[in-house]
């Protein structure tokens, strides 16, 4: 029979994997408390929450989740980046991390209950963000509209500065 606490920590993991639309899956031997510190503030910065779990409760909270299929991931020193919002983002944040210390490894990776390839999870790794690529497609829209407003304006401005010339020259 599990403890109260136990109970507690499972059910919190079974929100996290309810509310979380990325899950990834890391190994953090090695990692010292200074990097884990700035893991967690970068990943808490971009709306994500590291945590680590003992993986009998980690298996309990998968399988009352239905996401069975990760539980064989469970194995050896396990850790969870939940991602709530983008999930490029905290993909990036480990991605950029892991390539400074090698540490985290990913082990899984699930975007809305889809076990993906850790190959899949490098892929959305160095996609752009959300506001990334709206930024672009504003960027894409707005140049054209730009260029005709300025090729207007340069038409109009030239039409006032003939009028002028022609009245100065009827004086």
């Amino acid at each position: 029979m599990p403890t109260k606490e136990k109970e507690n920590q499972i059910a919190l993991l079974k929100e996290r994997f309810a509310d979380a639309n990325s899950v990834i899956v890391t190994d953090h031997t090695g990692i010292n408390v200074a990097d884990m510190t700035v893991l967690r503030r970068d990943l808490r910065n971009s709306n994500a929450e590291f945590r680590v779990a003992k993986n009998t409760l980690l298996r309990i909270a998968a399988k009352e989740s239905d996401l069975e299929d990760i539980a064989e991931y469970f194995v050896g020193p396990t850790s969870m980046v939940f991602g709530f919002d983008d999930p490029s983002i905290p993909a990036k944040v480990i991605h950029d991390f892991s390539k400074k210390t090698d540490i985290p490894k990913v082990k899984a990776f699930i975007l809305d209950n889809q076990l993906l390839t850790v190959e899949d999870y490098k892929k959305i790794a160095l996609l752009p963000s959300k506001n990334e690529v709206l930024a672009m497609v504003i960027g894409a829209v707005e140049g054209p509209i730009t260029g005709f407003v300025m090729t207007l304006d340069g038409v109009t401005r030239n039409f006032i500065g003939l009028l002028d010339a022609l009245a100065e020259e009827r004086k």
